[in-house]
């Protein structure tokens, strides 16, 4: 009877063992079905973002730069903030932004660093710059134009002879029209780290003009902080197509944001993010 017993006891011990790895079994299977769900959407480009979750972009922007990327608070905000953001949406991606001056930031772009996957920045697609850098499709139009003070004697660019004090932001497209054209003829060209800095310099008197990008101008002239006007493009300047750009190894992802762009573009998002920032009354010129 003892012997039975034990029998009988030691079925149920097996019985209950035999359900109890069933159920880690069926409870794994489920925890791994659910793990594929969940990244079931992410898109393969994410696969080797630098925050190394498989899910959220680093974008690195220098936020000095009014209407494209400037800081409220601790927020950056602007043109090219909103459209990382839609670009990161459209891949289902999280997105997370850092911070760098610009020259830093065209020497990480050229070192191919993997401390950010893309920089949204408002930068000028350039064939010198290309070289070390890959560009996104181009996805804005823009021209250097001239803003002076209110009260300025200078009323075109014709009157920015030897002697005239110009800002500029360093290392911008903005710099090197400046020492193309206006170097040769006595132009005193001052380089200042941000867009903002520049205007700032105008309006303490360190300099009697600035070249800088249509939009950005066009901002501060609306700004009644800073009693200056626009005198709009410069013609002898060229048209720029923005790009975003990438480290020279990130090919995938680059592709990956040429997908998400064209959709934006498509979807008309991209206008509603140009009516909030640069213009509201008409249509972006796409490049």
């Amino acid at each position: 009877m003892k012997k039975r017993l034990l029998l009988l006891g030691l079925a149920a011990v097996l019985e209950v063992t035999a359900l109890a790895v069933v159920g880690c079994n069926q409870a794994e299977e489920a925890i791994d079905d659910a793990g594929e769900a969940a990244e079931a959407w992410l898109h393969p480009a994410l696969a080797d973002v630098v925050a190394g979750d498989g899910r959220t972009l680093t974008v690195a922007t220098d936020p000095t730069y009014p209407p494209f990327e400037s800081m409220e608070g601790d927020t950056p905000v602007g043109f090219d903030i909103d459209l990382a953001k839609a670009l990161a949406e459209e891949l289902g991606a999280e997105i997370r932004f850092t911070f760098l001056e610009w020259d830093a930031l065209l020497t990480a772009l050229s070192a191919d660093s993997r401390d950010f996957d893309f920089a949204a920045s408002a930068m000028t697609i350039r064939p010198d710059r290309a070289e070390t850098i890959l560009f996104s499709n181009p996805y804005f139009v823009s021209f250097q134009a001239l803003a002076v003070p209110a009260d300025s004697d200078i009323k075109s660019f014709d009157d920015v002879t030897s002697g005239v004090r110009i800002g500029v932001q360093s290392g911008t497209t903005g710099n090197i029209f400046a020492d193309e054209h206006l170097s040769d003829l006595g132009v005193v060209i001052r380089p200042y780290p941000g867009g903002v800095d520049c205007f700032m310099a105008m309006q303490s008197g360190e300099v009697d003009g600035v070249i800088i990008d249509v939009g950005v101008a066009a901002l501060y002239a609306a700004d009644d902080a800073f009693d200056i006007k626009n005198l709009g493009p410069i013609p002898a300047a060229e048209q720029e197509n923005f790009g975003l750009a990438f480290g020279k190894s990130r090919t995938t992802l680059a592709d990956a944001i040429n997908e998400a762009l064209a959709a934006v573009i498509a979807s008309g998002k991209y206008a509603e993010i140009y009516a909030k920032w640069i213009d509201a009354d008409n249509p972006p010129v796409m490049p």
